[in-house]
């Protein structure tokens, strides 16, 4: 009987004791759209434990689901929890059926690798866009900071699924210290009413510059060129997507020396200088910029905003855009294109509202709308001559 009993209680303490070891691999977090062109998309998601990631679908009409692995180097892209995974070769307005995927690592030593359980997620899709298409459709929130029921009620309310692009235009968390900081109620809220369909696009603002994650929050998402700063066209939308950096004086203390945001901000303008003469930029219907931090001093300004407005206010009023929206001020505020001082229209959203934009090659409508679903302003551009 005590050996029984002493098998029983050594079963039960390997049991408990290896109950982690054993736990079956699962997808955690996703997957969530970044990059999405007429050719491309980038698919995003994060695994329990290492894997492999993989994401299948048919590239062909008819033709079975292909599992789609990138590779660097000769290698492909294998362990670690956050999976990225390229896809290339698209056409131009066609809906793909996909599954992300995932084979679990158990040992990973050279000439030795074993693999566990392989998971997928259930068939999710997306749409490529159509160059030159004759209209979009895009929604913007910001400062969030952190609060994903306040997120999830925008995104419900304005239909996120339904819009072709979805901005984060700045301070979606307050820091960024731990992972789930930003998976938990920005990720996991956008993938629940959108993301794994419609691609969100993130602006940084200065509250995503804080913390010891915060150099790490390109893993997270997918920019053209691994920038912050960017430009893209969607229907007949010109977007120039613009990084703010902090509010503060580079030498502030609380930036402990680690600070270099005035020449980064001064490699963005030589940067803008060149794109606003391109065929691209001059020829586009309509010009949209987004930055978090408004260009304008407004009152009471920090050295942030300031900067921005000596040195980038110029450039931009030689740009000539139709719109630019930027939120970080946490209140409503539209200012004419003579008040701006920028030759454009600025409308800074606030923290609890949103803005919706329907744009067709005959005018822009644009409305701001409470987190209550209150219209508080609703306004028609017309394209410029």
């Amino acid at each position: 009987m005590r050996r029984i009993a002493l098998f029983l209680t050594l079963g039960l303490f390997s049991i408990l004791s290896f109950g982690q070891v054993i736990e079956p691999m699962r997808i955690t977090h996703g997957p969530w759209l970044q990059n999405l062109t007429p050719h491309s998309v980038t698919v995003m998601f994060t695994t329990s434990s290492a894997a492999v990631p993989g994401v299948r679908l048919p590239l062909q009409a008819g033709a079975e689901p292909t599992l789609i692995r990138n590779s660097t180097d000769g290698m492909i892209h294998a362990g670690g929890t956050l999976h990225r995974v390229v896809i290339n070769g698209l056409k131009p307005g066609k809906v793909y059926r996909y599954r992300a995927e995932a084979a679990e690592i158990l040992k990973f030593r050279p000439y030795q690798v074993y693999y566990g359980d392989t998971v997928r997620t259930k068939e999710l899709e997306f749409r490529t866009p159509v160059p030159g298409s004759e209209s979009v459709n895009f929604l913007v929130v910001n400062d969030i900071h952190t609060n994903g029921a306040k997120l999830g009620n925008h995104l419900r309310q304005s239909g996120a699924a339904n819009q072709d692009l979805v901005f984060f235009n700045g301070d979606m968390i307050d820091v960024f210290e731990k992972e789930e900081q930003w998976l938990g109620p920005i990720i996991d809220t956008s993938v629940r009413y959108f993301a794994s369909k419609i691609p969100f696009v993130m602006i940084r603002g200065n509250h995503e510059t804080r913390g010891i994650l915060s150099r790490n929050l390109k893993d997270y998402l997918h920019f053209p060129e691994d920038r912050y700063y960017f430009a893209f066209d969607q229907g007949p939308v010109h977007f120039v997507v613009l990084d703010c950096g902090e509010d503060k004086p580079d030498d502030n203390r609380h930036y402990y020396g680690l600070a270099d945001y005035d020449r980064y901000r001064l490699e963005q303008v030589e940067w803008l200088k060149q794109h606003i003469n391109t065929d691209t930029y001059r020829k586009a219907h309509y010009r949209v910029f987004l930055i978090h931090m408004p260009v304008h001093p407004g009152d009471g300004a920090w050295h942030g905003m300031n900067f921005l407005y000596e040195h980038f206010a110029p450039v931009i009023r030689d740009a000539e855009p139709d719109l630019m929206i930027s939120g970080h001020t946490h209140r409503h505020t539209l200012l004419n294109p003579k008040l701006s001082g920028l030759n454009c229209p600025l409308l800074i959203n606030s923290n609890d509202n949103r803005v919706e934009v329907q744009v067709d090659r005959n005018q822009m409508d644009i409305k701001v709308l409470t987190g209550s679903n209150e219209l508080i302003l609703e306004e028609v551009l017309k394209p410029r001559k």
